[in-house]
């Protein structure tokens, strides 16, 4: 063949080339090249260029249409513009979620899994697929002046919504509250805060204490059975909660089919008031069968007001529940989000209550990601409301978080579910109108992050008697290497991220916990008749506190 055959040959190929390669270059914005225009990069025309994560992508399809959120995605409004922070014990912020992330950062001990909050993350890049992610890893034992530094950090870089899918179970009364305080100071600088209600109204007791003896969960049953009575291993975190000057103990029994139930943890610690006490237990276990029971011992001031009592099984569920009053912080704070789950229109029976039995918003308990194919509970439920929240943040006027919080509960449909299209609409009809936040409520400038990317302070509170979720004025310190000096005695917190209740014995063997509050023991002589074999009290003999008709009956 000739040269000039050869040439044109060469020509037309080049040219068949071109012609197909074309049209996939169309999404890059005029006047940029590849190199420069970023994935997810968006021009005047929105969806004009590549999109970071189709909303329609995945498993979360379906919620994001019981949400609406797909409709919102069409009308050409992805969050772009808007930051996203979450935190939980890690991330893994490769593959379908390492477009969306604009920060990353590591606080307190290295997680065991990042499954749950690479989970979170990839709910809230679909809900709003075009917002910037800062991810703030925590670990699962997190002081309270780790937590503060990573709320602070993610404020620090301007981060418009904060979601948390985890509840925090401290052994110390005034760090559930600090906790608590660090969310609530976000919302003072113009975040909007969101967390799941929690999955422990299955978990949780609450009810009326006693003078002296042993606490009834129901009638003639002071024993409050883990797992419906299944043989349970690995961890076991439990809480006792209460707010007077009464003095309880909480133990935790295994029970022995042919000898005396023994006593394998408890926390017996002088608790008396004022304020909030918390008794805790936190052990790992052979496998068995459990129970949980309450003591209370002969003090004075005790027989007057025993006061109302709370037990938290923070992974397994309990024989005698009660939903009203099971969230944990910062679920409890008035000044957050917190978002319960719900299937097919319904809550879940897991889904926690506050004490009078409602939760902010609910949104599908259902996403099944990538990270995690069976993700599910309020964990998934609460992503779902931060992207919404992101979605009216980027259609309004710089609404406050009060005002984003009002959008989105009067918008909700009749379960309280979230409605983005309805709550994108009510921001952007309200975008004309006069503002009615007042100067009060506008949104305070956050300031830009210092120049080596680290929180310039951390915030605590030295008042341990404060409720949880006031509004009271805290402090704010210089953060020094480590810990300030407020917080160099505060204790470990367990931090249980929200998964369904199905989860919590076929995990309980994998988990870990460093808590250093793990089993308090100050006055081991006060309760040494309550621990072992062939002890005698007023309440039973050697058997464990009395369960109908000290039968030791079990589920």
């Amino acid at each position: 063949m000739s040269s000039a055959p050869r040439r044109r040959v060469a020509f037309l190929t080049v040219v068949v080339v071109v012609a197909v390669v074309q049209p996939a270059l169309g999404g890059v914005r005029a006047g940029t090249t590849t190199e420069s225009a970023g994935i997810g990069d968006v021009g005047t025309t929105v969806g004009g260029a590549v999109e970071r994560h189709p909303s329609s992508a995945g498993a979360t399809a379906d919620a994001l249409r019981t949400v609406r959120a797909d409709a919102v995605h069409e009308r050409g409004l992805t969050g772009s513009g808007v930051a996203v922070g979450v935190i939980g014990t890690g991330f893994d912020a490769h593959g379908s979620l390492e477009p969306h992330v604009s920060g990353q950062r590591q606080v307190g001990e290295a997680p065991g899994s990042t499954a749950h909050d690479t989970a979170v993350a990839e709910v809230v890049s679909e809900t709003a697929p075009d917002s910037d992610l800062y991810l703030a890893s925590i670990g699962r034992t997190p002081t309270p002046a780790e937590y503060a530094a990573a709320v602070e950090w993610l404020a620090a870089r301007g981060v418009d919504v904060i979601v948390d899918s985890g509840s925090y179970f401290p052994s110390v009364a005034g760090d559930e509250r600090r906790i608590t305080a660090a969310a609530e100071r976000a919302t003072g600088q113009g975040v909007v805060f969101v967390t799941s209600a929690g999955n422990y109204a299955n978990r949780h007791w609450a009810g009326e204490g006693t003078a002296d003896g042993w606490v009834a969960f129901a009638e003639d049953d002071a024993a409050n059975v883990l797992a419906d009575g299944r043989p349970v291993r690995g961890r076991v975190t439990v809480r006792l909660r209460w707010r007077t000057a009464a003095d309880y103990d909480l133990y935790l029994y295994r029970r022995l089919p042919n000898g005396p139930d023994r006593v394998v943890a408890k926390s017996t610690g002088d608790g008396t008031g004022p304020g909030l006490s918390v008794e805790g237990v936190d052990v790992a276990v052979p496998r068995g069968r459990y129970y949980v029971a309450v003591y209370a011992d002969d003090v004075a001031e005790s027989r007057s007001d025993p006061g109302r009592v709370q037990v938290f099984a923070s992974q397994h569920e309990l024989e005698h529940t009660t939903a009203h009053g099971s969230m944990v912080a910062p679920a409890t704070s008035e000044r957050v989000l917190a978002v319960g789950a719900v299937t097919d229109g319904e809550r879940t029976t897991y889904s926690s209550l506050s004490r009078t039995g409602t939760v902010d918003l609910t949104a599908p308990a259902d996403a099944r990601t990538r990270s995690d194919p069976h993700f599910a509970g309020t964990s998934a439920a609460a992503p779902y409301v931060a992207g919404t929240a992101a979605l009216v943040e980027a259609a309004g006027r710089n609404p406050s978080p009060a005002r984003i919080e009002a959008i989105l509960e009067r918008t909700a449909d009749r379960d309280d579910t979230v409605d983005a299209l309805a709550a994108v609409e009510a921001a952007a009809a309200s975008e004309a109108a006069p503002s009615t936040d007042g100067p009060t409520a506008a949104r305070p400038d956050r300031s830009p992050a210092s120049a080596d990317g680290d929180p310039r302070t951390v915030a605590d509170t030295g008042d341990d008697t404060a409720e949880a979720g006031t509004d009271a004025v805290t402090s704010t310190t210089e953060r020094s290497e480590g810990t300030n000096a407020v917080d160099r005695t505060a204790r470990n917190v367990t931090r249980t991220d929200g998964r369904s209740t199905g989860d919590s014995d076929r995990d309980a063997g994998d988990r870990t916990d460093r808590s250093t509050e793990r089993n308090r023991d100050t006055d081991a002589d006060r309760s040494r008749g309550r621990d072992r074999p062939g002890s005698d009290n007023s309440t039973r003999q050697n058997t464990g506190p009395r369960r109908d008709g000290a039968t030791g009956r079990e589920r």
